[in-house]
């Protein structure tokens, strides 16, 4: 018996006296397999019995190569259960640090859908988005809805997201609603509901294509064998829609993605998406509003935007009329929108159609506005601002999720989860505002076969999809993002927040038939048909913040490896400790350098320290400024920043860094075998980012300064090396060992040993490692390759301060008297250091250049007064 054999006689069995029977998405009633997944039954059944646990594996593997990461959302407000003098959670302790990213979860078994029975889910979402747009265009516009009492005017005008500035505005009010997602969960019958309308900025499309291409290269026999319906047609009708959503007298429309940053919960989702559709991402304070237009900062000048696809909630887009403090969005954005010179999607003030209020209202709703019954009907929701509806919230408290109509008024909460006093602050708080609040049905979810190591269990299953404005309507995602939850067979029930660690689930559409893909058509604003995808400017999006992180992706990745090749010539050093004294003097010599060169004091400066916990703590503490392991989470933060940028190989090679990492950290016995092995791992991980940046990206701006960066700091690592190891003579032998390690450590032993044989010397190592041109290790070098980089740069003049101290720079090195600087006195070469230290604090000098004159962010916007808690302004 198979794994699906076993799951399909268990998902058959009757419920017992504790249990609510609920649908199962694989198993009908009768015990047989339903339709949809029927056709694949045979493959699955192989595919479970004998490649489950493998394929989970799998999957973690490449989400992780592929750095899909969700970071869940700390508790910033109350629950509407908690008592407000700090007994319960506050946003203050959840706030003051950053949440990590966690890894995404996937499940490698889909969740398979009939399209029969996808066509009447897919008409009733395109019907409920027609309706919720034509809801935002009266909400904003005549208010025919509020004032003849179809909506209640209280649970509108007390809702967090409706913005009364943009009430009345016609640029509103013609600009349709862009994109709905809704989240949606079967009853026991198998009628799908929904639980939740997302109009604020819908995440989730980028996650459902990853979820996609991940299961496709798990089990691909299964996948090319389903007549499956793809999800890329969505994508194409989106950037479509992108493009003719821009202001009707531009022709040529720049379309961003606006980021709340690479801490948002679905970064990842929107720079997958970014990447997806070939627009730039960007973040508030790479915008800015000229002459009533918003403009993007592009090297010194300023770049037209039309088109705003925002992730941004609609209150914080605007510092000067929203939120004032808001650094997230665009000052004076307002005005732009209601002067129509940009196109803001989804809509500013979207987020009130998330209202749970408003669902009671929807069927008769969609009878006033578009003459039609409701076909996807929502959970049983009761609005506390009516009587009726109140007292039967309040008298069924246990049986009823209770929710907030925005999330300034809290969080929801489950009746029957609550304490004594928990419950009578919940009551008298709805009591004191009762329109602030809904009760909602609890869900008995239906259940769908999931992996858990090697057998499948049942897991409940919510779905998210998704539509989209194409054309005159709406075009829905053939697919979507499913997740799964706990078990609730014993009649508990679901309410759906945030995926915060659940298991995703591949939504599968397949057909009895092979499936042809929809023809997208290209309209030109007039609305012929184009024939072609229209031209979006290719202009990418080097803005000061982009620039930054590439410049520090550069500079991290290079300190990083230059550490690991000090560490490993150290080790080999330390290796050949026991064969004499002399060894043992070199070894010394190295291990302070490795302190000095990374800053990480005491380190080997402190008389007596382990080496071995020393060594493991520059690889794996990611708090220890100065570390490798530091350097390396820097690193991950740039690319982070910049990732519609990057190649996707470099999430594959920074993958294989953490596994390295991760296998060192595991086992805290090693005596050095396994550190060397890490060392080399992570070294080779950073030899390929060094090769995917020179063969993969483009010669644009962001590429220059990356490799300036990459220059400058191998500049600095070298004299940092140098200084701390040849200023001081010693003993011939000591010296001829240190030298040998500095040169291996500096990648250039097998130069030096061509090119001056067996003759020792500090001044052929200060030739070789200095001045030498034609070295890519020296310091010369560097030189010469930064002054390329900056020269190659829009709008960099002869003059600018950068090309001057590089100037400088180069002829100190040139004019560097060799027999001078080699000279030792009482021991010491006081010249030697002397240039060196002068070059280090001018390659600093130069570093604080570039900043000011590619990457300087615009200054911090500050409101011209504040508000205290009473409304008094100061």
């Amino acid at each position: 018996m198979t794994v699906l054999d076993r799951y399909l006689a268990a998902a058959s069995q009757p419920a017992t006296t504790d249990q609510v029977p609920v649908f199962d998405e694989f198993a009908a009633a009768d015990g047989t397999v339903r339709e949809g997944w029927s056709s694949l039954l045979d493959s699955l059944d192989e595919f479970a019995d004998t490649d489950l646990v493998q394929a989970q594996r799998e999957v973690a593997r490449l989400l992780e190569d592929d750095n899909v990461t969700y970071t869940p959302s700390p508790a910033s407000t109350l629950s509407i259960a908690d008592e407000p003098n700090g007994h319960g959670p506050s946003a203050a302790g959840t706030l003051n640090g950053l949440v990590e990213p966690q890894p995404w979860r996937l499940d490698p078994l889909p969740l398979i859908l009939d399209d029969r029975e996808w066509a009447g889910l897919e008409a009733g979402l395109v019907q409920r988005a027609e309706l919720l747009d034509a809801i935002m265009a009266d909400l904003y516009g005549a208010r025919r809805l509020l004032s003849r009492h179809h909506i209640p005017a209280a649970a509108i005008f007390d809702h967090d997201e409706y913005l009364r500035p943009l009430v009345g505005s016609e640029a509103i009010t013609r600009q349709r609603l862009f994109m709905i997602a809704a989240d949606l969960g079967r009853d026991i019958t198998g009628q799908w509901k929904v639980i939740s309308d997302r109009t604020q900025a819908p995440s989730g499309a980028g996650y459902a294509m990853q979820n996609r291409r991940v299961v496709s290269r798990v089990i691909p026999e299964i996948y090319h064998q389903a007549n499956l319906h793809r999800l890329t047609p969505f994508f194409q009708a989106m950037r479509l829609a992108l493009v003719d959503a821009a202001p009707s007298s531009v022709e040529d429309p720049r379309v961003v993605v606006l980021s709340p940053g690479t801490h948002s919960e679905t970064a990842f989702d929107q720079a997958f998406v970014a990447s997806l559709l070939g627009f730039p991402l960007l973040e508030g304070s790479d915008l800015t509003v000229r002459d009533g237009r918003v403009w993007m900062r592009v090297l010194g000048k300023l770049d037209a935007v039309d088109v705003i696809l925002r992730r941004v909630d609609s209150t914080w887009m605007d510092a000067l009329e929203l939120r004032p403090g808001s650094r997230l969005g665009v000052t004076g954005l307002m005005e732009c929108v209601r002067q129509g010179t940009v196109s803001v999607l989804n809509n500013l003030g979207s987020g009130v159609l998330e209202n749970p209020a408003l669902l009671p209202f929807l069927p008769e709703l969609t009878e006033q506005l578009l003459g039609q019954s409701l076909r996807l009907p929502s959970v049983e929701t009761w609005w506390c601002g009516d009587e009726a509806a109140l007292s039967h919230v309040l008298n069924n408290l246990d049986s009823v999720v209770i929710r907030p109509i925005s999330r300034g008024h809290g969080r929801s909460v489950r009746g029957a989860a609550l304490s004594s006093r928990q419950r009578e602050l919940l009551v008298n708080k709805i009591k004191a505002a009762p329109h602030r609040f809904v009760g909602q049905e609890v869900l008995h979810l239906s259940s769908a076969p999931s992996s858990e190591e090697d057998r499948l269990v049942r897991r409940n299953v919510v779905l998210r999809s998704f539509a989209v404005r194409s054309g005159g309507s709406y075009i829905a995602m053939l697919g979507g993002l499913a997740r799964v939850t706990d078990d609730n067979s014993k009649g508990r029930g679901v309410f759906v927040t945030e995926p915060n660690g659940q298991l995703a689930k591949d939504v599968w559409v397949v057909g009895s038939e092979p499936v042809a893909a929809p023809r997208i058509v290209a309209r030109g604003r007039s609305g012929e048909e184009a024939g072609f995808v229209p031209a979006v400017s290719a202009s990418i999006a080097m803005v000061p913040r982009v620039l930054s992180d590439l410049y520090w992706f550069g500079r991290y990745a290079e300190r990083a490896e230059d550490l690991l090749r000090l560490v490993l010539a150290t080790r080999t050093a330390a290796i050949e400790t026991d064969l004499d004294v002399t060894h043992g003097h070199a070894l010394e010599v190295l291990l302070q350098a490795v302190t000095h060169v990374s800053t990480t004091y005491p380190g080997f400066l402190n008389q007596g320290v382990d080496m071995m916990p020393e060594f493991r703590s520059l690889l794996l503490d990611r708090h220890r400024m100065g570390s490798a392991a530091q350097s390396l989470g820097a690193l991950s933060m740039a690319a982070q920043g910049v990732r519609d940028q990057l190649s996707e190989d470099v999430w594959m090679v920074l993958a294989d860094i953490e596994r390295a990492l991760a296998a060192l950290a595991a086992n805290p016995y090693d005596q050095g075998l396994q550190l060397t092995d890490a060392s080399e791992r992570v070294l080779s991980g950073l030899l390929a980012l060094a090769g995917i940046a020179t063969e993969n990206m483009v010669r644009d701006p962001g590429w220059y300064m990356l490799d300036s960066g990459r220059g400058l700091e191998r500049a600095l690592q070298i004299l940092a090396l140098l200084r701390v190891t040849i200023c001081r003579e010693r003993a011939a032998e000591t010296d001829r060992l240190v030298l040998e390690a500095v040169l291996t450590a500096a990648e250039s032993i097998v130069t030096f040993r061509r090119r001056y044989g067996t003759r020792p010397g500090v001044d052929a190592v200060i030739e070789l490692l200095v001045i030498d041109p034609f070295n890519p290790r020296s310091v010369a070098f560097q030189l010469q390759r930064i002054r390329t980089d900056l020269r190659a740069l829009p709008n960099t003049s002869p003059t600018a301060r950068p090309l001057r101290l590089l100037d400088a720079l180069a002829e100190r090195v040139r004019i560097a008297d060799l027999a001078t600087l080699a000279e030792s006195t009482n021991g010491r070469r006081a010249p030697l250091e002397e240039l060196l230290a002068g070059l280090q604090n001018q390659l600093r000098e130069l570093s604080e250049a570039i900043r000011d004159q590619y990457q300087q962010p615009p200054p911090t916007q500050r409101p011209l007064f504040r508000t205290d808690a009473v409304g008094n302004t100061a």
